[in-house]
C-alpha cells in the first residue's frame, strides 16, 4: 500500500498542480464548479487505492496437472528439454530462437517475477533460480512429486500426501489439509480441490490459509477447471462406461452435462484452458492421439497422433508442448500448433 501511495503521489500531484494553474481563475468565479472538481478528484484517488492488484500465477492449473514441464513468461516459453532421450536441463524459446538456461532438470515449472520455481527431480526439493539460470536457492526439502503452485508470494505443495503452503522465502510453513487431495487450483483467495469420499469424487473449496473448507459437490470429477463463476470437470460414468464433460456454478449448484467424450481417456492427461479441454485417447487406428473439445461441447478435434503409448500436454498460447518418441525411439520434446499445424522437434 505504501508503494502504491507513493506512485500515486508522484503521478497525481504534478498533474493537479498544472490543472490548478489552468482552471484556478474559473474556479474562483464558480464555487459550484470547484466542489464538482474536488469531488471528481477524490473519486479518482479512491478508485486507484481500492483497485485490486493482479495476482501473478506461476503456471496454469492444467499445465501443472500435466507435470508442468513448460511455462510462458512474456514472449519466452521455458521448458525442460531432452537430448537423445535423456533429460537435458531448462531451455527457453522465442519463435525459433532457443537458449539453454540451466543444467537442472525437474518438473512443475512456475515463473513469477524474475524467478523460476520448480521441483528438483534429483533432490525432491522446491528450488528457485533467476530467469538467467543463476543464484539457485533451495526453499523446502523432501517434498512429494506432486504439483506445486506459486502465487501471491506463496508456494503450495504436497508433503506426506498433505497439501501445504510456505512463503517464497521458505518461512511460515503450514499444513492446509490432511485429506488425500488429487487435484487443486488456486483462484484468488480460494483453493478448489478434489478428493475421493465413499467411492465418489468430491469437489470442495477452502481459503488459501486452509480455513472455511466446504464441499461443493459430492459426485463430481477428479480433474476440473475453475473459470469465472463456473467449474468444468470430467465425470467418469462407471454405470455407462463413458466419460462426460460437466459444468456447475462455483457454489456447487446448477450442475449440467455438456457433452459425452467417446472412447476411454487418461484422466492423468487432461488439460483445461480458457476455451478448450485437451486429452489423450485412441484414434481411428486404435493408436494414441491428442484431442481437444471446446468447453461448449460442440466440437472435438484430433490434434496429432503420438508414437508413444501416452504423453503429457502443456498448452502455451497457440502451441501445445508434449514429450514423445522421435524416429529413433528416443524421448524428445515436441510442439505443435493447437490446430495441428507446424509440428516441431525441440
Amino acid at each position: 500500500m505504501k508503494e502504491k501511495l507513493n506512485n500515486l503521489k508522484n503521478k497525481i500531484i504534478p498533474f493537479f498542480i498544472d490543472l490548478k494553474n489552468k482552471i484556478q481563475p474559473v474556479i474562483l468565479k464558480n464555487k459550484r464548479l470547484a466542489i464538482v472538481v474536488l469531488s471528481a478528484v477524490i473519486i479518482v484517488i479512491l478508485a486507484i487505492l481500492i483497485m485490486p492488484s493482479k495476482k501473478e500465477i506461476g503456471n496454469t492449473n492444467g499445465n501443472l496437472e500435466n507435470s508442468g514441464f513448460s511455462v510462458t513468461s512474456g514472449k519466452w516459453v521455458y521448458y525442460f528439454g531432452y537430448n537423445q532421450g535423456s533429460s537435458d536441463g531448462i531451455y527457453k524459446i522465442k519463435g525459433n530462437k532457443k537458449e539453454k538456461v540451466s543444467e537442472d532438470y525437474g518438473i512443475y515449472l512456475n515463473k513469477v517475477g524474475k524467478y523460476i520455481y520448480y521441483l528438483d527431480a534429483k533432490e525432491d526439493s522446491i528450488v528457485k533460480i533467476k530467469e538467467n539460470g543463476k543464484n539457485k536457492e533451495t526453499i523446502v526439502k523432501n517434498v512429494d512429486k506432486s504439483p506445486i503452485t506459486v502465487t501471491n508470494n506463496w508456494i503450495y505443495y504436497f508433503d506426506n500426501s498433505c497439501l501445504h503452503r510456505i512463503n517464497i522465502k521458505g518461512e511460515n510453513k503450514k499444513i492446509l489439509s490432511k485429506k488425500y487431495i488429487e487435484n487443486y487450483q488456486v483462484v484468488d483467495d480460494w483453493i478448489y480441490y478434489s478428493y475421493i469420499n465413499d467411492g465418489h469424487y468430491v469437489i470442495a473449496k477452502m481459503k488459501t490459509d486452509g480455513d472455511k473448507a466446504s464441499k461443493l459437490n459430492t459426485e463430481a470429477g477428479k480433474i476440473f477447471f475453475v473459470k469465472d463463476k463456473e467449474i468444468y470437470y470430467i465425470y467418469e460414468n462407471y454405470k455407462e462406461e463413458k466419460y462426460e464433460l460437466y459444468k456447475m456454478k462455483t457454489n456447487g449448484k446448477s450442475k449440467k452435462k455438456i457433452a459425452d467424450i467417446n472412447e476411454t481417456i487418461d484422466l492423468n492427461i487432461v488439460n483445461f484452458t480458457e476455451n478448450d479441454v485437451y486429452y489423450v485417447k485412441k484414434n481411428e487406428n486404435l493408436e494414441s492421439a491428442i484431442y481437444k473439445m471446446d468447453l461448449k461441447g460442440k466440437k472435438e478435434t484430433k490434434i496429432t497422433d503420438i508414437k508413444g503409448y501416452t504423453t503429457s500436454i502443456n498448452v502455451q498460447g497457440d502451441w501445445i508442448y508434449y514429450p514423445d518418441q522421435d524416429d529413433n525411439g528416443n524421448v524428445q520434446m515436441f510442439r505443435i500448433k493447437i490446430d495441428g499445424d507446424k509440428k516441431q522437434s525441440l
